[in-house]
């Protein structure tokens, strides 16, 4: 059983540490560069890939972007009520606590515990989560959205070419779908060793107060993954994928959004930071456990 484990949570972790230790080292390393190929290039494929993985059983696929979304909004409701109730800074932490690290380190661990069926479950959570960062968040963040600023969201373009060929019951060109494959497959690794890289260059503050909330944010999240999991019904691995990628530690986007807008980033930043680190210690303990 411990090898097992060891198998699914040690590739995330030696690929993030990598990109930690590289960075400590004073390394170049280009994160601008990286976001652009990830965002522009890697994540659109990677969605096209996921989605098209998905494509035999279109109702399940759906239902599932609307649990997780359901799921998504009732952490943001909890977190609302949570941060007003504690008195904590409102928007910096609202943001942060209702997000999840469901990108860099829910997909491939998601990939890694249940083949290749959760990662596609995965990135169907990451689709409905990114849209979600980009909209919601941004508006309390900023308190103004823009509806036409999703049309420069790259994985809508993957969205809307997997909806094509699953709408027309066509195959994808063989051209395509290597190309896409051979893209796709350059993300898990770069968004690791990015997570890693953007570890490296935070500080921790407040050490008890940041790990207290840390570890009530998540423990929230999974049990709200749990709930709306049975909810819908599910039992297999679409269970497990919701409930992993509920219990993912806060977003590095929160903190991108909290140093723009000057929302408690120090702060933001070592919520990151405290709950990158449980996220391995409380996965195996999961997969041993829950799933």
């Amino acid at each position: 059983m411990f090898a097992e484990l060891f198998n699914v949570v040690s590739p995330v972790l030696l690929i993030s540490l990598i990109g930690f230790i590289w960075v400590k080292k004073e390394y170049e390393f280009p994160t601008d560069f990286i976001t652009r190929i990830n965002m522009n290039l890697g994540a659109p494929c990677l969605v096209f890939i996921g989605l098209l993985g998905l494509r035999d059983d279109i109702s399940a696929m759906t239902t599932f972007m609307f649990a997780s979304l359901v799921a998504i909004v009732i952490l943001l409701v909890a977190s609302a009520i949570f941060v007003y109730m504690a008195g904590l800074p409102k928007r910096g932490y609202i943001i942060a606590l209702s997000s999840s690290n469901c990108g860099n380190m829910g997909i491939p661990l998601c990939l890694f515990a249940f083949g290749n069926i959760g990662m596609s479950y995965a990135i169907a959570f990451y689709v409905v989560g990114s849209i979600f960062q980009y909209t919601v968040s941004l508006l309390i963040s900023h308190g103004n959205m823009k509806i036409h600023e999703l049309l420069r969201l790259s994985i809508l373009w993957g969205i809307v070419a997997a909806a094509y060929f699953i709408m027309t019951g066509t195959e994808p060109p063989i051209w395509l779908m290597n190309t896409t494959e051979l893209l796709a497959g350059i993300m898990i690794p770069l968004m690791l060793l990015a997570l890693g890289a953007s570890l490296a260059r935070l500080q921790i503050i407040k050490l008890g107060k940041i790990a207290t909330i840390g570890a009530i944010k998540m423990a929230v999240g999974i049990g709200i993954g749990i709930v709306v999991a049975n909810w819908f019904g599910y039992t297999g691995v679409d269970r497990n994928v919701l409930i992993l990628q509920m219990s993912m530690p806060v977003a590095v986007f929160s903190y991108l959004l909290a140093a723009r807008y000057n929302r408690n980033p120090d702060e933001v930043a070592s919520l990151i930071f405290t709950t990158t680190l449980m996220s391995f210690a409380l996965v195996p303990l999961m997969l041993l456990f829950l799933f």
